[in-house]
C-alpha cells in the first residue's frame, strides 16, 4: 500500500491534563483519540532528537535547561498504529512529543476547514548584507512549524515568531498546589489547552502577522482571546468528554464544568486554586462557584490584554450558550412532558447523546465563525467592535437566512458585555455588516455633494481579473508604465517588472516541478493531462492551480500576486478609488507617510493575497479572493517634531528614520472569484493621514510605554520578545498566558 492512500492515523492524547486524567470523578473523560491523516515521515536516524515530521510541523525534544536529547517517538512503527500511538503517560518523553503532534494538527485541521484552504505559517525573515549599501530584508516559504516540548524550565509556554516554534515549559508544582502533588513536575505540553492555544498564536501569526502590534487597547487582547476561543470550543469535538459534562450538569451547561475552563492542572499547580480561564464562573472568597453575569462596564475598566480578552470570550461563550439552549428546548421538554425540568435522577441516555450532539454542533458552527471572520476583519488596528462586525458580515454572507438565530445571540452577547463598535448609529445585523462596494460608494458621493456613476470602477475590476486569470497577459501591461511621471520614477518601475517577471519564472519551473512528481508518484496522467500546458507559463489562475493543496506553490502564487496587485496599484492609482477605500496616493499627504522610492507617492504594502473556499447554506461552493493593503506612517511622541517630520521635504529613504511608533492603516478587499469585482470594502477606522488616528495611536502606546516596555516599536525589545513577554507573567500566580 503506497503512503497516498494509508488509512487514517488515530492517536491518544490526555483530554484536558493529567491531574483531571487522574481525578476519579473524570474517569471517563481522561484520554481521547484524535484521528489525522498519515503523512508523517520516517524518523530521522541523524537526528536523534527529532520527533514527529509532517507538512506542517516537526517536533524537536531538546531539553536546553538540562542538556537532554530525547529519544523520538516512531509513529509509523506497526505496533504504535495497532495501539492507537503510545498510551498516556506523564512520565514518557515519547508520549509528549504524540501529544504535541496530535493536538497541533488537530487544531491545523479545524482552520482549514473553516477557511477552505491550507494553513501557511508566517513566512521567514531573512537579512541579507549588501557592501556599501543598506541589508536588505528578504522573507521565504516557511514549511514547518518547530515545537519543542521540553524547551523551558519555568511556568510558561508561548510561540515564538522569529524562529517559528512553540516553546512549552515544565516546572515543579509549589506547596500551594491543588492538582499536581508537591514536588512533582508538571508539563504545560500535556495540557490540551494549551496546545491548542499556542498553536492557534502561530496560525493567527501567519494569517495576521500585524496583530501582534500593539497599536491599541484591542489587539493584543484578541490575540489571547482569539487562541483561548479556539481552545474552548476544539474540546467539543470529543464526543466521550462532552457526553460526561452533559451527564454531569444535566444538559445545563450554563452550571460549573470541564468545559468552560482552560489549563486547569496548570492554574492550580501554580497555587490560583481554580483554572487558568473560567469562563462561567469563579470561586468566591468563601470557595463558592457562583456563575458570571454579564457585565458591560467591565471592558471599560480592563486594561491588560488578558483581562480584556477575558471578555471576549465570556461574550463569545454566552452566545454560544444561547444558541445551545434554543436549540435543546424542544429535547427538554419531551423528555419532561412538556415542563421543561428534567426528573430527579440521572439523566436519560438517550437524552444525553441527543444533548450533546446539539452541543457538538453549537460549538462547530460557533467555532467555524470566529475563525471565518478574520476573513472579514481590517488587516491592522482591530477592535473588538471590528471583530463583531467581521463575525456577523462573515456568517450574513454564508447563511443570509440565519434560521436558528446564531446571529442575534452573538449580537445580544456581545452588547451584554459592552463589546460594540464605535460610530454604529444603530445596533442590528444589517448596520453592522461591513459595507458592499455600492454602499461604500454611494457614502463617498453622499459625502462629497457629488452624484457620479461607478463606471471608473469597470477599469480596476477588468485588471483585477486580468490579474487573478492571467498573470502572464498582465505583466506584459506593466512594459510601458505611461502613467508614472519621470523617466527615473519609470525606470525603478521596471526593475519592479523585471523582479516580478523572474518570480514568474520561478513560480512555474515549482509547479511544473511539484506536478511532475505527483504524476510520477500516485498517477499515469501526464502533466499536460493534469493542467493545461499555458498554466506553466502562468496564464492560469495560479491559486487554484493543483487545488492549491501544495503549500508552497500556495505560499510563492500568493507572493506573485501581490507584487502583481502592487504594481498594478502603483501604475495608475485613481484619487476616487483612493478615496473609497480609505487610502491615500495624494503627493500633499504628510512626509512621514511612507513613500514609493519608484513614485514618491504614498507606498501600499500588500500583506495578503489569498482564495477562500466555503458551502453555502444550501451546500453550494463560494469562492472568494481576501486581498489586504496596510499603509504606515512614522509617529512620535512630541506634536512639535511630529508637525516637523511631517513638514519635511518628500524624500523616500525617510522611511527607514527611527521614529517612536508606527501607524499602520489599511483596508482589507473581498473579491467575488467568479465576476472578479469587490464584493466588500473593510476598513481599519481611521486612514493613515488621519490626525485622529495618528493621536489615539500616540495617546495609547505612550500610555502603554509608560508603564512597561513596548515590545512592538523601534527602540524597544524585538517582535521575537512580543509572544514571550506577552505570556511570561509578571507574577507566578497569573499563571500561563
Amino acid at each position: 500500500m503506497t503512503p497516498e492512500f494509508r488509512p487514517p492515523r488515530r492517536l491518544n492524547v490526555f483530554a484536558f491534563d493529567p491531574s483531571t486524567a487522574r481525578s476519579f470523578a473524570n474517569r471517563n473523560a481522561r484520554t481521547v483519540k484524535i484521528t489525522l491523516p498519515y503523512e508523517l515521515d520516517p524518523p530521522d536516524l541523524g537526528k536523534p532528537f527529532y520527533g514527529p515530521k509532517g507538512k506542517y510541523v516537526e517536533v524537536v525534544d531538546f531539553d536546553p535547561a538540562s542538556g537532554a536529547f530525547y529519544a523520538p517517538v516512531n509513529l509509523n512503527d506497526d505496533a504504535v498504529m495497532f495501539n492507537d500511538g503510545l498510551p498516556p503517560s506523564p512520565e514518557n518523553p515519547q508520549f509528549h512529543q504524540q501529544m504535541v503532534y496530535a493536538v497541533s494538527m488537530n487544531t491545523i485541521a479545524a482552520f482549514e476547514e473553516a477557511l477552505g484552504r491550507v494553513v501557511q505559517w508566517a513566512p521567514t525573515e531573512k537579512k541579507i548584507e549588501r557592501k556599501g549599501k543598506d541589508p536588505e530584508w528578504t522573507y521565504d516559504f516557511t514549511r514547518r512549524l518547530r515545537i519543542y516540548p521540553h524547551a523551558l524550565r519555568e511556568a510558561n509556554a508561548y510561540y515564538h515568531p522569529a524562529k517559528k516554534a512553540l516553546l512549552f515549559g515544565y516546572f515543579t508544582a509549589g506547596p500551594d498546589s491543588t492538582s499536581a502533588p508537591s514536588g512533582t513536575t508538571v508539563f504545560t505540553c500535556l495540557s490540551h489547552d494549551i496546545i491548542v492555544h499556542e498553536t492557534v498564536h502561530a496560525i493567527l501569526d501567519g494569517l495576521h502577522p500585524t496583530f501582534a502590534e500593539d497599536a491599541n487597547p484591542d489587539m493584543r487582547a484578541l490575540h489571547e482571546a482569539f487562541a483561548d476561543i479556539i481552545a474552548l470550543f476544539q474540546l467539543f469535538s470529543f464526543p466521550s468528554v462532552l457526553e460526561e459534562q452533559i451527564a454531569k450538569t444535566r444538559g445545563d451547561l450554563s452550571r460549573q464544568n470541564l468545559l468552560g475552563e482552560l489549563a486547569q492542572e496548570f492554574g492550580q499547580a501554580v497555587g490560583r486554586g481554580c483554572s487558568l480561564r473560567d469562563f462561567l464562573g469563579s470561586v468566591n472568597e468563601h470557595g463558592v462557584w457562583e456563575a458570571q453575569e454579564p457585565d458591560p462596564t467591565k471592558l471599560r475598566d480592563a486594561t491588560g490584554p488578558h483581562d480584556r480578552g477575558a471578555v471576549l470570550v465570556a461574550a463569545v461563550f454566552r452566545a454560544f450558550l444561547t444558541i445551545y439552549k434554543t436549540r435543546v428546548g424542544d429535547l427538554f421538554r419531551i423528555a419532561s412532558n412538556g415542563s421543561g425540568v428534567l426528573r430527579d435522577g440521572a439523566i436519560d441516555p438517550d437524552l444525553k447523546r441527543r444533548l450533546a450532539s446539539e452541543a457538538a454542533q453549537c460549538a462547530r458552527r460557533v467555532m467555524r465563525i470566529c475563525i471565518r471572520a478574520m476573513d472579514y476583519t481590517p488587516p491592522v488596528n482591530v477592535s473588538f467592535g471590528d471583530y463583531l462586525r467581521a463575525i456577523i458580515t462573515a456568517d450574513r454572507d454564508l447563511f443570509p437566512e440565519d434560521a436558528q438565530g446564531y446571529r442575534a445571540a452573538f449580537i445580544e452577547a456581545f452588547a451584554s458585555w459592552g463589546i460594540l463598535p464605535e460610530g454604529i448609529a444603530a445596533i442590528s445585523e444589517p448596520a453592522l455588516c461591513w459595507p458592499t462596494l455600492d454602499i461604500a460608494e454611494a457614502d463617498r458621493q453622499a459625502l462629497r455633494g457629488i452624484s457620479e456613476d461607478m463606471s471608473w470602477l469597470d477599469k480596476i475590476h477588468s485588471n483585477l481579473g486580468l490579474m487573478l486569470s492571467q498573470p502572464r497577459k498582465m505583466l506584459s501591461h506593466f512594459a510601458s508604465p505611461m502613467s508614472i511621471d519621470g523617466e527615473d520614477r519609470r525606470a525603478r518601475y521596471q526593475e519592479e517588472v523585471k523582479r516580478a517577471q523572474v518570480e514568474a519564472q520561478q513560480v512555474g519551473i515549482l509547479i511544473h516541478d511539484r506536478l511532475t512528481r505527483f504524476n510520477d508518484a500516485s498517477t499515469t496522467m501526464t502533466v499536460k493531462e493534469k493542467v493545461p500546458a499555458r498554466a506553466l507559463q502562468l496564464d492560469v489562475n495560479l491559486l487554484e492551480v493543483d487545488d492549491s493543496r501544495d503549500r508552497e506553490i500556495v505560499y510563492h502564487a500568493s507572493s506573485h500576486y501581490q507584487r502583481l496587485l502592487w504594481l498594478l496599484m502603483n501604475s495608475a492609482s485613481s484619487p476616487r478609488f483612493a478615496e473609497l477605500t480609505g487610502l491615500t496616493f495624494s503627493p500633499d499627504a504628510p512626509a512621514t507617510v511612507r513613500r514609493s522610492r519608484t513614485t514618491f507617492l504614498p507606498s501600499l504594502h500588500v500583506s495578503a493575497v489569498r482564495i477562500a473556499r466555503r458551502q453555502g447554506q444550501r451546500g453550494q461552493p463560494e469562492r472568494e479572493y481576501v486581498i489586504e493593503v496596510i499603509q504606515t506612517r512614522r509617529g512620535y511622541f512630541d506634536p512639535d517634531r511630529q508637525a516637523h517630520e511631517d513638514a519635511r521635504p518628500i524624500d523616500p529613504k525617510d522611511s527607514e528614520r527611527a521614529s517612536d511608533f508606527k501607524f499602520r492603516a489599511g483596508t482589507t478587499f473581498l473579491v467575488d472569484a467568479r465576476s472578479f469585482k469587490i464584493r466588500r470594502l473593510i476598513r481599519s477606522t481611521y486612514a493613515v493621514d488621519d490626525p485622529d488616528g495618528l493621536a489615539a495611536c500616540r495617546a495609547y502606546v505612550d500610555g502603554t510605554d509608560a508603564q512597561a516596555a513596548n515590545a512592538f516599536y523601534s527602540g524597544r525589545s524585538s517582535r521575537a520578545a512580543a509572544f514571550a513577554d506577552l505570556h511570561h507573567p509578571p507574577h507566578i500566580k497569573d499563571g500561563f498566558r
